[in-house]
């Protein structure tokens, strides 16, 4: 689950369903807020970044599986709209802001390794040197401390049991010099490569949110038939029906029921799903679906909604 900083919250313990998440998200940004939303629910954890007003990344995690961006949005709009949760948003620095999503969606230069077997201080001159944006995280299973890096100068502490984000290193000192304590390194891009993508100008929320309530409210019998083929077929085929699924949902969140049924009738007509495997036959099939999304609506963002399935197509069958 994901492990950000609780230092000085805005708002804590809200009930997600009394609230419009997208009114919030779009709020927090026309204040140029920075730090993060975060959504909680039972075994489900949503987090949304911002720096200076700027949605630099949302990430979702449910039984330890990760998902980010459109996905996350879907996700965390369902889960709200199904079992309500809790909002808590927290106020950061800019460069703590950074830090988080290093936290979040960084690289991971260390994972859970044990601090007894590192040169520890040859490791943080060695980030020092680099230049790292990022956090190394010391923890056990009842403790946890961070230090938080800009351009690899130490620019701030957290610990557990913090109210703040503090400048004194003891209690970091403290927990990696506890029996079997283990170290995470986690390093990002800088704040302004971060900041050149604003999730809230690539994904249509309001479409997104009023797509989830409709999945509420509509029965769908064709998604039991879907999980049942699914369950029969391999693991390619499973991979290929949750891409082709969440084409269809970023569809709709843009043309509504029209662009569902584009996305059909175009890997239809291109030959099936498994033409996704194959650059080529992709790339046309995304090259029609553009022109037929812009016969639906010219008036839609559609180049966001293209880059957006290519971004899932790429990241789906990469892994």
């Amino acid at each position: 689950m994901h492990v950000l900083p609780k230092a000085n919250p805005l708002y804590e313990k809200i009930p997600a369903q009394k609230i419009v998440l997208t009114d919030v998200l779009n709020k927090l940004a026309k204040g140029s807020f920075s730090g993060y939303l975060s959504y909680t629910d039972a075994d489900f954890v949503a987090d949304c970044i911002f720096v200076q007003g700027i949605l630099i990344c949302v990430g979702a995690c449910e039984k330890e599986r990760e998902r980010t961006g459109f996905e996350a949005f879907s996700l965390l709009f369902d889960r709200i709209l199904s079992s309500g949760g809790e909002i808590n948003i927290y106020r950061m620095t800019a460069d703590v802001a950074v830090c988080a999503h290093a936290l979040l969606l960084g690289a991971k230069l260390f994972h859970g390794s044990e601090v007894r077997r590192i040169d520890i201080k040859g490791t943080l001159a060695q980030l020092r040197n680099q230049g790292l944006n990022g956090v190394v995280r010391f923890y056990t299973q009842k403790r946890s401390a961070m230090i938080f890096y800009k351009d690899g100068k130490k620019i701030g502490y957290y610990h557990d049991d913090a109210q703040t984000i503090e400048t004194s290193p003891e209690e970091s000192r403290k927990i990696a010099a506890l029996p079997g304590a283990l170290v995470d390194v986690c390093s990002t891009k800088p704040m302004e490569e971060l900041m050149r993508n604003n999730l809230l100008h690539m994904v249509n929320l309001e479409k997104l949110w009023e797509a989830a309530q409709a999945r509420q409210t509509t029965p769908r019998p064709e998604a039991a038939a879907a999980a049942q083929k699914i369950a029969t077929d391999g693991p390619d085929d499973v991979k290929l029906q949750g891409l082709v699924e969440d084409l269809k949902e970023i569809a709709a969140a843009y043309l509504s029921k029209e662009g569902r049924i584009a996305v059909e009738k175009g890997l239809q007509e291109a030959g099936g799903k498994r033409i996704l495997f194959d650059d080529g036959k992709t790339a046309v099939f995304i090259t029609q679906l553009e022109k037929e999304a812009r016969n639906i609506d010219s008036n839609a963002r559609i180049d966001e909604m293209i880059d957006l399935m290519k971004s899932e197509i790429a990241g789906r069958l990469a892994v």
